[in-house]
């Protein structure tokens, strides 16, 4: 499998799909960037900004086209491409941005499509815009879809570690708490992820919480656990 490593690279390929691109139209960017960049091992920045490229080139009104055929094809990267165009979009149609993440998150079939699309859109959006954000995350929080709410974890998690300011963060943990007793995997994962991560940040969250925490018919050990591991990590950056 090709390794592609450089921003140098890529944008010489990219200018060969956008040959393809003029001569042809949409889908045979799609098909040579799936057979050029998609079907080859690439970095997340390097294709974070092969997501870009794309989006500043394509006319607005085809950057969902793009991103529907991209998810189509099912490949790790395509997740990355479309989550950074969405990311870059919710500027111009913030619904929209969202809707699609959600769409393409309860099609997933792997966990990674969660985590990818999470970060790169809810992730993103809450960090950026809470206020117009956390209803959103507040109700996708209630959907039917697994892959979806555990891709609210991923995206509490990359908010955080961002720098979400604490209001927020307390606001996002009064969403997630109540997913603290699930026995889905999936949802677990992610959940668990966000409740690390705030424990790590926000200890004084955790502490103001810590009767609601114990309460073993409302919460599962697992949910402890993670606060548990989050709170031994701040406790060891405050060391160092």
């Amino acid at each position: 499998m090709r390794l592609i490593t450089k921003k140098s690279e890529i944008k010489e390929i990219l200018d060969k799909c956008f040959v393809k691109y003029t001569q042809s139209g949409l889908n045979s960017l799609i098909s040579e960037i799936h057979i050029s960049i998609l079907s080859s091992k690439v970095k997340f920045p390097i294709l974070e900004y092969c997501a870009e490229v794309i989006y500043e080139i394509l006319p607005e009104n085809q950057h969902i086209p793009f991103c529907d055929n991209i998810q189509n094809l099912k490949t790790e990267g395509g997740n990355v491409l479309l989550g950074k165009i969405l990311q870059k979009r919710l500027n111009i149609n913030f619904k929209q941005s969202i809707e699609k993440a959600t769409e393409y998150i309860a099609d997933a079939d792997i966990w990674y499509v969660c985590d990818i699309i999470g970060e790169r859109v809810y992730g993103y959006s809450l960090l950026h815009q809470p206020q117009k954000t956390i209803p959103e995350l507040k109700k996708l929080s209630k959907h039917k879809t697994n892959w979806v709410i555990r891709s609210l974890g991923a995206g509490t998690h990359y908010a955080i570690k961002k720098g979400l300011d604490k209001e927020n963060v307390k606001t996002m943990f009064n969403i997630l708490l109540p997913m603290a007793n699930t026995k889905d995997k999936e949802i677990r994962q992610g959940v668990g992820w966000s409740a690390k991560t705030i424990a790590k940040f926000h200890p004084d969250i955790i502490e103001l919480y810590k009767s609601d925490i114990e309460n073993t018919e409302k919460v599962a050990n697992w949910f402890r656990n993670k606060i548990k591991i989050g709170l031994n990590r701040n406790t060891y950056a405050k060391r160092n």
